[in-house]
């Protein structure tokens, strides 16, 4: 295969420049089920894409390869879509080709899906709970390999975490992030009387007794005229807090420091363990000496600050903070991630490495980078805007990948915090593969929400009646494919089937439950549902009418009974009125 892509005349949606993309196949299998990969980014497959399947309920994006390789990793991508458009909020993992492997609801609004070891152990983490403005409140989430929960806990000190951090450390310590309000001196931007900031306050607690063992706040450290994010708004009011620190990464080495990214100071800050500041890399009080010419510290509003063993630091650099309707005039700066080296000691900085956004856009929020430690490829994700990249290690674009159409993609209507990638998650769900059978479709539909061992699924038959103790005979065996697989229903004498899922070994891991071959198990069929529900109205609707038909008639039939009897009273008085008072009257009926 060989893929290639070409910036084609240049399209303009606000003032952005948008890049078209074309992928060469030589005969290979592409992933994605894609007609036209542009006709998705115009959104003529609609405004947020999902798949659908028979056996299960839920439905994950539809991805759009706007190019491919096949050295990309073979691993899972970790995403939590949220957003406008997002109707489902789930964790969801997918395949290296987009198909569905896991995705569960239960949860609500996620952020910062990833595994990490717990204790020799792996498990899935993330953050869940209510978004308020830029953060959120909620609690913390570790799954087991069968995604049952394994942890749920919150912050100390009765303050409510926030979703930017969520990182297990090697002493199984959890460090997590936080936005207390904070009254606050604002004299120097220039408001008066009280002031109120959200402060970036991060702890460190022991996830088995849940004892706080660190905390550090950023208002004890940084002066709120440090910041580099406006202070127009900002009002005298508690519901009108001013975010000037804004923590979104933390960071701790084998000696025990602490780095944390703040947005809206533009810098990595070193924390000594008890505390103290060691150095600060980037904004007003830089101590690095740049030796890229001013390139190693340009980053401004980054995310997803990790320095690693040989000293290099991978830093997701937003560039912007404007949302696409505050700045569509401007040219943009595409976001991007950078590696740099760092040495600690001569304080000096270098830019090694940049890999730029091939969409060519600027990342209003959010964003990650991760160096794959298989091949060394670089994964990052472009947050608010549905896509992300993998890169080699020199910068070149291996696959890039939207959830999201191009020509929406900047308004964030869906976006993932953080997108990660796995080759070691190994999914076990304790309950039964989910079976879907229509008869007059003479097919099954088999999935399996998390299971990642499933080769092949055996289709299995019995002649027995219900009641007796059944013994099934293998009937048909199908390669799994994607995350559903549909079995051809077999024409021989039997009642009842079930499905097995059976891995590389030929191990069986768990079957479907029974179904009836001619009563099958799926829902009533949504087309005749709707007949049902149109004929209900129209009757509904119909008997109103008669009833509302005979309330009428019934009611001018009294009237002009009533009326008939009046009517001689009614003269007698006008008969009255005409002769006055005293005149005789004939009458008008005889006796």
């Amino acid at each position: 295969m060989t893929a290639q892509w070409e910036s084609n005349e240049q399209q303009q949606l606000g003032s952005a420049a948008l890049l078209h993309y074309h992928t060469q196949t030589d005969g290979d299998d592409v992933p994605g089920d894609l007609l036209s990969p542009t006709a998705y980014d115009w959104g003529l497959y609609g405004v947020r894409p999902r798949q659908s399947f028979r056996s299960f309920g839920l439905r994950p994006p539809l991805l759009n390869f706007l190019q491919w390789d096949e050295r990309c990793d073979s691993g899972y991508t970790l995403l939590t879509p949220r957003g406008t458009l997002v109707t489902q909020p789930a964790p969801i993992i997918l395949d290296a080709r987009g198909e569905l492997v896991w995705m569960d609801d239960r949860f609500g609004t996620t952020m910062n899906m990833k595994v990490q070891n717990y204790r020799g152990e792996q498990y899935l983490t993330f953050w869940a709970g209510t978004m308020d403005i830029s953060f959120g409140r909620g609690t913390y989430y570790m799954l087991d390999s069968s995604y049952q929960v394994y942890k749920q806990f919150s912050a100390a000190n009765s303050i409510e975490g926030d979703f930017h951090e969520f990182s297990i450390t090697e002493n199984g310590t959890a460090l997590l992030t936080m936005y207390p309000i904070t009254p606050a001196d604002l004299t120097s931007l220039g408001v008066k009387g009280q002031g109120w900031i959200y402060d970036g306050v991060f702890q460190e607690i022991d996830i088995e007794t849940g004892e706080l063992l660190f905390e550090w706040r950023a208002s004890d450290h940084y002066a709120v005229n440090e910041t580099f994010y406006p202070i127009d708004t900002v009002k005298q009011a508690p519901n009108n807090v001013f975010d000037f620190f804004h923590i979104n990464s933390i960071d701790k080495d084998e000696a025990g420091n602490y780095y944390i990214s703040s947005r809206f100071m533009h810098t990595i800050t070193c924390i000594s363990p008890t505390g103290e500041i060691r150095w600060i890399y980037g904004g007003k009080r830089n101590g690095f000496t740049d030796l890229s010419d001013g390139a190693a510290t340009d980053f401004k509003f980054q995310h997803h600050a990790r320095l690693h063993d040989n000293g290099t630091m991978t830093i997701f650099d937003n560039g912007k903070y404007e949302k696409w309707y505050q700045d569509w005039w401007k040219t943009q700066k595409p976001s991007r991630g950078l590696l740099m080296q760092l040495d600690t000691e001569q304080m000096t900085a270098e830019l090694l490495q940049e890999y730029i956004n091939p969409d060519m856009r600027g990342v209003a929020s959010q964003g990650s980078m991760q160096i794959l430690p298989d091949s060394g490829n670089v994964l990052v994700g472009w947050g608010y805007h549905g896509s992300y990249t993998e890169f080699t290690p020199d910068g070149d674009v291996l696959c890039h990948i939207h959830y999201m159409p191009e020509v929406v993609i900047n308004i964030g209507w869906v976006g993932s915090y953080r997108s990660f990638r796995t080759n070691t998650w190994v999914g076990r769900p304790k309950d039964h593969p989910a079976i879907y059978l229509k008869p007059s479709e003479k097919r099954v539909y088999v999935s399996w929400n998390g299971a990642t061992e499933i080769d092949h699924w055996v289709l299995q038959t019995t002649e027995g009646e219900a009641s007796d103790e059944l013994v099934f005979t293998d009937a048909v065996t199908a390669t799994k494919r994607g995350f559903e697989t549909s079995i051809e229903v077999p024409r021989a004498s039997f009642q009842y089937l079930r499905v097995a899922a059976v891995d590389k070994t030929g191990n069986v891991l768990a079957t479907t439950l029974v179904v009836d071959k001619d009563k099958g198990n799926a829902p009533p069929d949504k087309f005749w549902t709707w007949i049902v529900v149109c004929v209900m109205l129209i009757c509904v609707a119909y008997a109103s009418w008669r009833a509302r038909r005979w309330l009428t008639t019934t009611a001018q039939a009294a009237s002009q009974k009533l009326n008939a009897r009046a009517r001689p009273y009614r003269e007698t008085f006008r008969m009255k009125e005409e002769r006055g008072a005293s005149d005789e009257l004939e009458p008008l009926y005889d006796d």
